[in-house]
């Protein structure tokens, strides 16, 4: 069954998100005036809409700055590093993570949050859990970041170093990611989310900086 939280503070939750989302958006906007130009510059749509799954299992579209020629994504839903359809200034805007910046858009209309588990495509998903487990998975908003996002926020990297990227993501990634967010869920807090956020610039500003489980969630040293 999914968890469920005090309404006021999942409230107070998703109001923050909404004015973080705002200022955000207010702030990175010459980023994104920038970003538009050079995209309507190579001849690309500016945004990509995808449909994506949220919360309670339910679709929904998120915003991207476009990386990709259109129809790239009919070639398989993952992404590694050595992934040839992003164009040049795409494999820019993905290192750098501003192609994730319009999902603050997503964040304001409420179909996302700042913190949650990460949207996925429901082909990626359906093929590991069952329609319970992913209404499960989605028993919180979807984030920008989350516990999942954290610990394999090198994941392009990590899938680019096997011959088969889409059987380590549905045997090993897509089931610790599904432990990662039932966890997240369980022990949500609005500390924990700011923790989050915290690993989350860290690991932007370092690059490198490996996140483990253990950094997320408190674990209670056991009883001898």
């Amino acid at each position: 069954m999914p968890v469920k939280h005090e309404h006021r503070w999942i409230g107070i939750k998703y109001f923050f998100d909404k004015v973080f989302a705002l200022l955000a958006l207010l702030l990175t906007s010459p980023v994104f005036l920038i970003v538009a130009i050079v995209l309507k510059s190579i001849k690309q749509d500016v945004f990509y809409l995808q449909k994506r799954v949220g919360y309670k299992g339910k679709d929904f579209l998120v915003y991207k700055f476009t990386t990709m020629p259109k129809g790239s994504e009919k070639l398989g839903y993952i992404t590694t590093t050595n992934d040839a359809r992003p164009f040049k200034f795409g494999k820019f805007l993905r290192k750098t993570k501003i192609n994730e910046l319009p999902q603050l858009i997503n964040v304001l209309l409420g179909s996302m949050s700042m913190i949650g588990p990460r949207p996925l495509v429901r082909e990626q998903i359906a093929s590991v859990l069952s329609d319970a487990e992913i209404e499960q998975y989605y028993s919180m908003r979807p984030g920008i970041t989350g516990a999942g996002s954290l610990v394999y926020h090198h994941e392009d990297q990590l899938l680019a170093q096997f011959d088969d990227p889409f059987k380590y993501d549905r045997e090993i990634i897509m089931p610790h990611k599904q432990h990662l967010e039932a966890k997240y869920a369980k022990e949500w807090s609005l500390g924990l989310d700011l923790k989050i956020l915290l690993l989350t610039v860290l690991v932007v500003l370092k690059g490198t900086h490996n996140v483990k489980e253990d950094d997320i969630f408190c674990t209670t040293p056991k009883k001898s």
